[in-house]
């Protein structure tokens, strides 16, 4: 009997597919605000780490998902995701040859993933999905104390070098595999160990995330006057660490039953290929700059958010024909397993 997903966590991982877009749109499509920009307009510098204060915890969080259920590696699952990458790929790639009429140099290298610049998450993502089953075997047969005495190094570790003095470039703020590992060891400690920092009520998991969302943002706001501060918004930073992990607990204790929740979020990761790809996030980026510095601030956040609705709601909708065409090649798989 196959079991049923939890529409409180699936609609989670929505979420943080959301905050990821809406990253996207605010630092990779915009400047980062620095002095000049503060002191030229500091409302609209204000809405900018505001926007950034809420949202940059979306990469943990979808990390976090994983390891909160821990990942149960199968090879039709990973096929099923190759395909995935291709199907969009060479989807992406198409759409660009026809606005463009050109086929943009390292083509065949994007679609592959062989490119450096292409889906560093996907790829990041894929060897942690290999390296699930060491994980697991640790998680399981590790005492509390063990479990405990290793998070507390590597997460001190992960802080000292790769946050407060930025000293290895292997961490990379948290783009990187080793951070991954480390996020998703933290999600199984609290879902297997339960600690009492998770057994919190939900309204002071909500409080503690929007204390966190206060905190960067005021604190990130005066720090650009200076031109520093940016290290607020790594991943490997503690402050968004500890967003994540209440943002997480919050939906963890929510009841929410949806057969639509489920069905969209089966194709959350179709979001982030659409808008993310090295093809086509270009006109997502451009058109997000272009209103914002060509259109009154209501307008901008009125086109903006059309645009990320329309992205987020297109891209589950275009995953649902690449799942189609996967159902034949999954009875395949389906069929060899049962075997």
């Amino acid at each position: 009997m196959k079991k049923s997903r939890d529409s409180n966590m699936e609609l989670l991982r929505l979420v943080a597919m959301l905050l990821i877009m809406v990253v996207h749109a605010n630092f990779r499509a915009l400047p980062k605000p620095d002095a000049d920009m503060i002191a030229a307009n500091p409302s609209s510098a204000f809405l900018q780490f505001m926007t950034e204060g809420f949202t940059i915890f979306g990469v943990n969080v979808f990390v976090m998902l994983s390891g909160w259920y821990g990942i149960r590696p199968r090879l039709s699952r990973f096929c099923e995701l190759l395909f995935q990458l291709l199907f969009f790929g060479v989807l992406c790639l198409g759409v660009e040859y026809v606005v463009s009429g050109q086929l943009p140099s390292k083509a065949l290298l994007t679609v592959l993933l062989l490119d450096p610049g292409a889906y560093w998450f996907v790829k990041v993502y894929m060897a942690l999905y290999l390296f699930a089953p060491v994980l697991n075997a640790f998680v399981e047969h590790a005492s509390r104390r063990q479990f405990e005495q290793v998070l507390m190094g590597v997460f001190a570790f992960m802080f000292l070098f790769g946050w407060v003095t930025e000293a290895t470039t292997w961490i990379g703020a948290g783009y990187s595999l080793p951070w991954f590992l480390c996020l998703y060891l933290l999600a199984r400690y609290m879902r297997v160990h339960q600690p009492w920092f998770t057994k919190f009520p939900r309204s002071i998991d909500l409080g503690i995330y929007l204390g966190v969302v206060a905190f960067l943002t005021v604190a990130v706001f005066i720090l650009r006057h200076y031109n520093v501060g940016g290290v607020l918004y790594f991943y490997c930073c503690p402050f968004v660490v500890l967003g994540a992990m209440y943002l997480l607990l919050f939906f963890s204790k929510l009841t929410v039953k949806s057969r639509v929740v489920n069905w969209l979020a089966i194709s959350a990761l179709a979001i982030y290929l659409t808008h993310s790809s090295s093809f086509i996030g270009k006109y997502y980026d451009g058109a997000i700059s272009q209103w914002f510095y060509g259109e009154s601030r209501p307008v901008f956040i009125a086109y903006a958010s059309l645009l990320i609705v329309g992205v987020f709601f297109g891209s589950i909708l275009i995953d649902k024909v690449r799942l189609w065409m996967w159902h034949p090649l999954q009875k395949m798989f389906d069929k060899r397993e049962k075997s």
